[in-house]
């Protein structure tokens, strides 16, 4: 291999690495959308309770799963 290939390998390997930087995708590797919440960070919710007739548990506020960051390891 002469020099000019070996230049040009490493630059290329220099581009992607600066591609991967820039673009947020190295940050964003191996996480997930939070389900509860849409990967908005905030929910609005209520389901019935079983030990109070007529009576509902409330979730309002940031997301437990995620707390508030919108997305999951």
């Amino acid at each position: 291999m002469d020099p000019s290939s070996i230049i040009f390998i490493v630059f290329m390997g220099v581009v992607v690495l600066v591609y991967f930087i820039f673009s947020g995708r190295g940050r964003r590797a191996g996480r997930n959308v939070c389900t509860r919440c849409s990967g908005t960070g905030e929910v609005n919710e209520k389901w019935p309770d079983p030990n109070a007739p007529g009576g509902w548990h409330r979730l309002e506020g940031v997301c437990p799963k995620c707390k508030g960051k919108g997305r999951v390891n």
